[in-house]
């Protein structure tokens, strides 16, 4: 990855902004695009591909194929990150034009009942590559696994549409009528217009490049990482997370961040002695979408790296430790400077910060978190679920995405299969979510 930021710098790449109708434009590909769709050339397996997406599941009658191509394509003229693919010729970087074929973008597919049949489909579904110039995104409509339901599949690239962007996609698609601001991709706390200080940029820059070194935590003779994947789905109830965030006078991510380190440092006393006793560095994505721009294509994210504390503790005391590193990350004056770095530093700086950041040795985990603000249906149909899929790029041992949606937290872990004994990872977040709200709950 680093080699290929630098091949970007030498040659010049520069961002522009592109025009979307009329009067509108948005940010042209950043480093960070482009990171995600150069990274492929590194996968050794489909596995570590940069496809990502949502799982919709629905109760009600399945819809009718023509109908659903309707539906989309009334609406796509408000979608933009449905209609451009990622250009890239010479020196220029941008988002061009193109137009989706329904036929091709959305289809259906029967599955046998039961679901084993529905993960099946969906992980063939995940690894299929994308056609050439043509945008890359797709909805499929998975129907037999359950006779009263269906699920939507909708399935995208990283480098066109982060979490935020494609939950825009989805409110827009099969949410209530809703103004721009009120958006699920919408980050709160990012302003439109800030002067930055200078004290607040050397602070923000001091803590980046601090949390910028290499650790190693990851890199084993024994157990070298790989591009295969484990894909595990799980769930919890959102009252766990919700009753120890108001406990702790913390954040449900908070709450979430602490359950995935304290399950990590059980795993790593067993099985990964590199990271036991350890600080845990974990890579969030900082959410910087304003309503301006909220379905626009391409990431506005900023990856932060926090050193949550390993080895074995209390779970209060770690949340405790988590709400402090966290609280930073949170402020309107820094993700101000993140902005900045985002629309207004000069490509080759921008590409030499991300190169920086994703160099080996420095690579960890990735830990994304979204609360849905809206529920979601289709017709009569109402979305009771819903599973995310997550990115795990070559070089990075583990993702986890997780959605809150109505009274359910759904994580997604993409776990490298080389760590041994990783798969238990999953069942230990969700008991450590247990264990905090049991632990959080008032004595009688």
């Amino acid at each position: 990855m680093t080699k290929r930021s630098a091949e970007a710098a030498k040659h010049g790449i520069t961002a522009a902004a592109t025009n979307v109708t009329g009067s509108r434009t948005f940010l042209a590909p950043t480093p960070a695009d482009l990171i995600l769709r150069d990274v492929e050339r590194h996968a050794e397996h489909p596995d570590a591909l940069s496809n990502t997406g949502v799982m919709l599941h629905l109760t009600g009658a399945v819809p009718d194929l023509a109908e659903l191509r309707h539906h989309v394509a009334a609406r796509l003229a408000d979608l933009p990150c449905l209609t451009h693919v990622l250009d890239r010729r010479g020196p220029t970087a941008r988002w061009k034009s193109a137009a989706p074929e329904m036929d091709h973008h959305i289809q259906a597919q029967r599955v046998d009942a039961g679901p084993e049949p529905l993960d099946a489909a969906m992980r063939r579904l995940l690894r299929e590559p994308w056609p050439e110039a043509v945008p890359t995104w797709r909805l499929i409509l998975l129907h037999g696994h359950v006779p009263d339901g269906f699920v939507l599949l909708y399935l995208t690239h990283h480098a066109l549409q982060d979490a935020g962007s494609i939950l825009a996609v989805l409110e827009a698609l099969f949410g209530p009528p809703m103004g721009a601001e009120q958006s699920t991709a919408v980050a709160r706390g990012v302003p439109h217009a800030h002067r930055l200080r200078p004290g607040q940029v050397l602070r923000s820059t001091m803590t980046l490049l601090r949390r910028a070194g290499k650790h190693h935590r990851w890199s084993s003779p024994a157990h070298p990482l790989s591009s295969r994947r484990h894909l595990m789905l799980t769930h919890a109830p959102a009252a766990w997370l919700r009753t120890t965030a108001r406990a702790g006078d913390a954040s449900t991510n908070d709450v979430n961040l602490t359950a995935l380190a304290d399950a990590v440092a059980e795993w790593a006393q067993a099985a990964w002695p590199r990271a036991a006793d350890l600080p845990i560095p974990v890579m969030i994505p900082i959410n910087l979408r304003t309503a301006e721009e909220v379905t626009a294509p391409g990431n506005r994210l900023f990856l932060a790296r926090i050193d949550l504390p390993g080895g074995t503790m209390p779970l209060l005391q770690r949340l405790g430790h988590t709400r402090t590193l966290t609280h930073p990350l949170k402020s309107t004056e820094h993700k101000a400077v993140l902005r900045a770095i985002l629309t207004r530093l000069p490509m080759w700086p921008f590409q030499r910060l991300v190169a920086l950041m994703t160099a080996p040795g420095r690579l960890t985990l990735g830990a994304s978190y979204v609360v849905v603000r809206h529920r979601l249906r289709y017709g009569d149909a109402e979305v009771n679920r819903l599973d995310p899929l997550v990115v795990c790029p070559p070089g990075a041992p583990m993702t986890v995405a997780v959605f809150v949606y109505g009274n359910e937290a759904s994580a997604c872990f993409r776990i490298d299969e080389a760590l041994p004994g990783a798969e238990s990872l999953p069942a230990r977040w969700r008991q450590a979510l247990e264990d905090m709200a049991t632990a959080a709950q008032p004595a009688d």
